[in-house]
């Protein structure tokens, strides 16, 4: 089976040696699960990424969603996540095998994303009811990562990396370290989606709008505000975005101001260590010219 050349480069760019071994026995790996769980395949979806995801028939009819990924840590946590949400608010998990990255989920109808309500008030509302939908207290057993140790990670490749500064400047660091520091110390840790964002969140008939592709983490809750917060602004006036996402989440959401910006810092600083990987120079830009807007917000604080 021949898989599109962009979906092999990324998987390549991403995982190296285990992407390979991973895309070597793909074709192997969908043919066992359909024969095994009597899937019709339907095809795979649009927009492949770092995961192959086939649209599917189960036996008796139903819709349904086959995703294959490489099988580590994070779909060991993805599938962990989607197990403890049991379909509140997130596509549910029908069969999981954790060690060979494969998930059966419910399939959403007409399943399409948050990206189509242009209105951002409207959107950052759909955005809201979904966010509420989800929150979880920590559980107990599975145990799940903390974002905040992602975090120092981050910044600790992105420092060694770059010993003598790099784009995202050592101040934006710095803040964000004692961000996630402050996040840790200041409330209670929940089970963080860590990946909740437009193209993430897509309309179901039934049910509204759900979320699909948990990462599974522990931590602030706010945490999981800042993806939708920082995504899609490419060609927008940024700031006055920005300040209407923001304002929007407060009137509706249980968290506080500082509390949401200081998880704002820590987490688009982040992302900007990670953009540094990729050699993403645009992208890195942007995040830094959002830290810098939540960082004047977080100053007029006091």
């Amino acid at each position: 089976m021949q898989w599109p050349a962009s979906f092999q480069k990324k998987i390549d760019a991403a995982f190296g040696e285990a992407g390979r071994h991973y895309l070597e026995g793909l074709s192997d790996l969908i043919s066992h699960y359909c024969q095994e769980w009597k899937l019709t395949v339907e095809g795979p979806v649009p927009n492949l990424s770092y995961n192959y995801v086939l649209f599917v028939t189960c036996a008796d009819g139903t819709p349904a969603v086959l995703k294959i990924s490489v099988p580590n840590d994070d779909s060991l946590y993805e599938i962990r996540t989607t197990e403890v949400y049991r379909g509140g608010g997130c596509a549910a998990l029908l069969k999981g095998v954790p060690e060979d990255g494969v998930q059966l989920l419910e399939r959403l109808s007409p399943g399409t994303m948050l990206t189509e309500v242009k209105d951002e008030r409207q959107s950052t509302e759909r955005f809201c009811e979904v966010w509420r939908r989800i929150r979880q207290p920590l559980p107990q057993k599975p145990t799940f990562r903390p974002v905040g140790e992602m975090g120092r990670a981050a910044f600790k490749t992105y420092r060694l990396a770059h010993p003598y500064g790099g784009a995202v400047p050592d101040r934006h660091v710095q803040l964000a370290e004692r961000c996630f520091k402050w996040l840790e110390t200041n409330g209670e840790l929940e089970l963080l989606h860590g990946d909740l964002h437009h193209q993430n969140i897509l309309l179901d008939a039934e049910r509204g709008w759900m979320t699909i592709d948990p990462h599974g983490y522990a931590g602030d809750p706010a945490c999981d505000l800042v993806p939708f917060l920082y995504n899609r602004l490419e060609g927008k006036p940024v700031e006055d975005v920005l300040s209407l996402r923001t304002e929007v989440m407060l009137e509706q959401l249980p968290v506080s101001r500082e509390q949401l910006l200081r998880a704002c810092i820590a987490m688009t600083v982040m992302s900007a260590c990670w953009y540094t990987e990729e050699g993403n120079l645009q992208a890195i830009k942007l995040q830094n010219r959002i830290t810098d807007w939540y960082i004047r917000e977080l100053n007029q604080l006091g």
